[in-house]
């Protein structure tokens, strides 16, 4: 009876050494799930090209966003070549005024009822929070 219980406790402690091994693994640094489709990071082009197909914009609207895209694309994508990791409060700060002052220049464009359009393509937070504003630079 002694040599059953042993058996049995040698076992259940190797049941639950094995599932503990198996799931600690870490994942190499280099191997981001990709992205699905429909996902909010785009480049420029694909999120005018999105914001064409949904707010029905007009050509003169879609070359007026270009323009302000474009205005914004080496500063964006020098934080992005960064790396979110690498990325100072400071740097988190300037990107969230820079897509701030981005949107409203591209709601300025938009006619009113395009800009509903465009309040309703706007992710809601998962916990239901209010956006967080950004920190004043420190100087």
């Amino acid at each position: 009876m002694q040599q059953f219980t042993l058996t049995l406790i040698l076992a259940t402690a190797a049941l639950f050494a094995v599932p503990s091994t198996t799931f600690g693994q870490e994942k190499p640094a280099g191997d981001r799930p990709q992205r699905p489709e429909g996902a909010r990071r785009m480049d420029p082009e694909a999120r005018l090209k999105f914001l064409t197909e949904k707010l029905e914009l007009n050509a003169d609207q879609q070359a007026k966003i270009k323009e302000i895209m474009a205005k914004n694309a080496p500063k964006m994508k020098a934080f992005m070549d960064k790396g979110r990791d690498n990325l100072t409060d400071a740097d988190k700060t300037e990107i969230s005024a820079l897509m701030k002052s981005q949107g409203e220049e591209i709601n300025a464009v938009l006619t009113p009822a395009q800009q509903e359009k465009m309040k309703a393509l706007r992710p809601q937070r998962r916990d239901g929070a209010k956006p967080v504003e950004p920190k004043p630079a420190d100087k």
